[in-house]
């Protein structure tokens, strides 16, 4: 398994503006299923009035609400019936920071994580992601000669957003703007990466393009 990444050669990136485009098509196959399959959780455990406790939470997983039951804490119960009177049935608390005592809780706002559970093939995760990430960076003369390398790609069968990616800087720092999106942010078509793929697919697509020089 490989990973194939092609640049502009055109643009002139500086070294450092090249490595950070290269990085993002090498990183844009694990993000966007990332993106795809993050969900945002409580970081934190919900408390609600003593008259309710909540129940059945896995995972940061807030199920049922179930009658009737006190805390048996009296620090739960006070900031229970605090929150009640201030007519907000729910409260929040955390572990206090830098305390030995994992009981020891403090009020605190809703804070929250995500979390994504990502799929991978056999072929990938243990001829790639348990291998030595080999990567193949190429070059492209210009952004016509990229995107024959995303016409290859779909003449072969792979798509757009699942195999393979097209990166556009947004233009902060030393690039101009090739276009504007729909949000009005200027962006220049820089890279294009691929998710890793056979030996033999890889070589398919890198064989018009040399090795970025």
């Amino acid at each position: 398994m490989k990973q194939l990444i092609i640049a502009r050669k055109d643009l002139d990136m500086s070294p450092g503006k090249l490595a950070a485009q290269v990085s993002h098509g090498s990183m844009a196959f694990l993000t966007t299923q990332i993106r795809r399959k993050a969900q945002k959780v409580l970081k934190y455990p919900i408390h609600a009035h003593p008259s309710y406790e909540l129940v059945g939470l896995r995972d940061h997983e807030v199920t049922d609400l179930v009658h009737p039951a006190d805390y048996r804490r009296a620090d739960l119960s006070q900031w229970a019936q605090e929150a009640f009177d201030r007519g907000e049935p729910l409260f929040y608390t955390r572990p206090v920071p830098g305390q030995d005592d994992p009981y020891k809780l403090e009020l605190c706002k809703p804070e929250y994580e995500y979390t994504a559970e990502l799929f991978f093939d056999t072929d990938l995760y243990e001829g790639w992601i348990e291998g030595v990430f080999t990567k193949v960076v190429c070059e492209a003369k210009n952004r016509a000669h990229l995107m024959k390398a995303v016409t290859h790609a779909e003449e072969l069968g792979l798509k757009e957003g699942e195999d393979f990616f097209l990166i556009k800087d947004n233009c902060l720092t030393e690039l101009e703007p090739e276009e504007v999106d729909e949000n009005g942010q200027g962006r220049t078509l820089t890279v294009l990466g691929f998710r890793p793929l056979p030996d033999d697919l890889c070589r398919q697509i890198s064989r018009k393009y040399q090795l970025y020089k």
